[in-house]
């Protein structure tokens, strides 16, 4: 049996840990916390400290298969947000498993939503433990502006106890970790945020009507299903690549179309390519 003070030593640092993995919204007041904010008023409002905060996990998946394109973009805008602030490249660990089963990265689609090609590193772990484990070590090194992984929301590879480990990594460094997981939901997460990505048709973007409107402000149906220490929501939003940032979709004019039944994805801009 240990003595009285290990007894008590042990018991403070898992009390500790219990802290730091679901610990109240106090963990947001931290002084060396940095949140990014999304330029969106109301949805940086109801994220704690205005933004996203980094040297935190958060999750993305889609709401349907349809709109694993959708969700990769907004993935990739996100991480964008981060890496533009300095000069260190982003990890993005890309599942070679359905169900991503949708074509590899597409440079030019990354780099229309701030994601520049030449600041990616691609990595292609065999399994999901083999990307959760490069997550988690890429993490530690601290060496990424973000740390980005697509694991199968339905893995058995991932679990609470995984998520756990990805939340105290990314808190080891102050490095933002994002977890795509697919569509369909998945398991018990320890994520900060969780968002659920649906394709929208797109909009015309300000200042183009009189040239008949250009239609590349993509859009989102961004649902923020979960946050700790803030407040669910869900909005429409827009990402304008000449401005390099997020806009209430509602603001924006809708494209019009001849054949109004044509697909929300054919408005999306293209982030994977078939081999």
């Amino acid at each position: 049996m240990l003595p009285l003070s290990q007894q008590d030593a042990k018991a403070a640092l898992v009390a500790d840990l219990k802290a730091r993995i679901a610990g109240p919204s106090a963990e947001f007041a931290e002084a060396d916390g940095r949140f990014v904010p999304l330029g969106v008023e109301p949805i940086d409002g109801a994220l704690p400290g205005g933004g996203l905060k980094a040297g935190v996990l958060h999750e993305v998946g889609a709401e349907d298969y349809r709109d694993m394109g959708a969700a990769t973009g907004f993935l990739a805008a996100l991480a964008a947000r981060f890496a533009e602030s300095g000069s260190s490249p982003v990890l993005w660990c890309q599942s070679v498993q359905p169900p991503f089963d949708i074509g590899a990265l597409y440079g030019p689609g990354l780099a229309a939503f701030g994601l520049d090609p030449a600041r990616l590193v691609l990595a292609l772990p065999g399994s999901a433990t083999d990307c959760l484990w490069a997550m988690e070590e890429a993490l530690r090194s601290g060496a990424f502006a973000a740390v980005i992984g697509e694991v199968d929301g339905h893995a058995a590879a991932l679990d609470l106890t995984a998520t756990r480990r990805l939340q105290l990594a990314a808190e080891e460094k102050g490095t933002p970790a994002f977890l795509f997981t697919g569509h369909g939901g998945g398991a018990a997460s320890a994520a900060v945020t969780r968002w659920r990505i649906a394709a929208l048709p797109g909009r015309i973007v300000p200042g183009t009507e009189k040239f008949g409107g250009l239609a590349s402000a993509s859009c989102w149906r961004a649902v923020l299903a979960r946050v700790r220490g803030g407040v669910p929501g869900a909005w429409n939003v827009a990402w304008h690549a000449g401005g390099k940032g997020f806009a209430l979709a509602d603001t924006i004019v809708p494209v019009v179309r001849e054949t109004p039944s044509m697909a929300a994805e054919e408005c999306v801009v293209a982030f994977r390519q078939s081999a």
